[in-house]
């Protein structure tokens, strides 16, 4: 029981170092290194797991798929599929914002991540809205919100990372990632819509289906891309990280072929630029999971798992307590660590004792921590919506809270009601 309170103790220590400004890699590795050190282990038991981590053939694809969808962002899609999303949903009320909403949709199949969406397609977005009348906060909100989409559509970065350490189908999460991604985009279009009545968002004006033709033919190529990737995973044509690599070429092809607005100077600043943030993902990722290998040695899940069995009874009570941690913990801390770190505690348990599907539990779990990235003090996109928006962070954050009615209310209906994730998956056999 020492063990367990040193451990319990450590864990403490790293969120101290966290909240106090220390970086995050360093405050996991500096506690597991004083684990190794109090126990009286090998130094080489550090480096093993560290090296260890990162002998996946799975993760490669990370890089991989943050280099297309930062070619995608480069090379000027974003403008086109605002312009055709435009011309489909922009008449109904609420009008850029339902535009804003269904561009994320789309751009959510080639970004992967919460973060681009908000940087590559967010500036667009939220400086059309502004443009043309629409209210700062109202604009700040909806681009935040519909970013949310961007971690569920597959291809996931998120979900590459709970499968890699969950040991779950990584096609089947991504998969299982369709029918909440559209549920989400249809809460918020609900919310846009009961706005867009409230305060007289609506455009007048229709191009006509021929302006409509000209925008879809333009927008088709990446429109396929999503198509191209899920399409061979779930059929069996490529694994994740082929996949992956099937997306840069493609991004490649449409960036220098189709668009041809990719310069070389533009390709060298996103090789630069997925290289740094990459290797920063990687390292982040190594550490969690040796500070994990130290909550495993120390046995705190296994601590975790008896208090859940004896106080927690019902599967429904269970997910609940799920959902309000991982809400919690996606506040405080940058997403990969709660994957990382409480994805081997509780998915064993969820499993094991409560009879839950692991894909209908990664789904859930990773949009309920990336719900974290739109709350302070650690939520990333605020920071990236303030440098785009040039407001304080407090307007920011109060501008994307209404949002967060939406968002949860897709979280509880996808957490409550399974077939919204397994449905799709299961249909293919996983």
């Amino acid at each position: 029981m020492q063990l367990d309170y040193f451990c319990l103790t450590l864990v403490g220590l790293s969120i101290v170092f966290i909240s106090a400004g220390f970086p995050i890699v360093y405050a996991m590795t500096i506690c597991s290194m004083i684990f190794i050190v109090a126990n009286e282990m090998p130094i080489s038991f550090m480096v093993h797991e560290l090296g260890l981590s990162l002998n996946s053939f799975t993760m490669l694809s990370i890089p991989l798929f943050m280099f297309a969808g930062k070619l995608m962002t480069e090379s000027g899609i974003a403008d086109r599929l605002f312009d055709f999303s435009e011309k489909v949903v922009g008449r109904i009320p609420g009008g850029l914002g339902h535009v804003n909403v269904v561009s994320s949709l789309i751009f959510a199949g080639m970004s992967g991540s919460t973060l681009a969406d908000v940087a590559g397609l967010g500036e667009i977005e939220y400086k059309s809205m502004v443009k043309k009348g629409y209210e700062k906060d109202f604009s700040m909100g909806v681009t935040l919100a519909s970013a949310a989409i961007g971690p569920i559509l597959p291809p996931s970065l998120p979900m590459v990372l709970f499968g890699v350490t969950a040991g779950v189908s990584i096609t089947g999460l991504f998969l299982g990632g369709i029918l909440p991604g559209l549920l989400i985009a249809l809460c918020l279009m609900i919310y846009v819509f009961v706005i867009g009545i409230r305060k007289g968002y609506v455009i007048e004006s229709w191009d006509g289906w021929k302006a409509l033709s000209v925008a879809l033919v333009i927008a088709l190529p990446p429109l396929m891309t999503p198509v191209i990737i899920v399409g061979g995973m779930a059929i069996g044509i490529f694994s994740p990280t082929e996949a992956a690599t099937v997306a840069v070429l493609y991004a490649l092809l449409i960036s220098v072929l189709v668009y041809r607005e990719l310069k070389w100077k533009q390709f060298i600043k996103v090789l630069r630029e997925v290289s740094i943030s990459s290797s920063r993902l990687l390292f982040i990722i190594t550490s969690a999971m040796l500070f994990g290998w130290v909550m495993t040695v120390g046995e705190i899940p296994q601590q975790i798992a008896i208090l859940i069995t004896e106080t927690i009874k019902s599967p429904a009570l269970f997910m609940l307590v799920c959902i309000i941690v991982n809400l919690i913990l996606g506040a405080l801390l940058e997403n990969a660590i709660p994957l990382l770190i409480v994805t081997p505690m509780l998915l064993p348990i969820a499993q094991n004792q409560f009879g839950l599907d692991p894909l209908h539990f990664g789904v859930v779990m990773v949009f309920n921590i990336m719900i974290g990235q739109f709350t302070p003090p650690i939520g990333l996109s605020l920071f990236v919506m303030r440098d785009i928006s040039g407001e304080s962070l407090s307007r920011v954050f109060w501008a994307v809270a209404p949002y967060l009615i939406p968002l949860i209310t897709s979280l509880f209906l996808m957490a409550y009601f399974p077939w919204i994730v397994t449905s799709v998956p299961r249909a293919f056999g996983f």
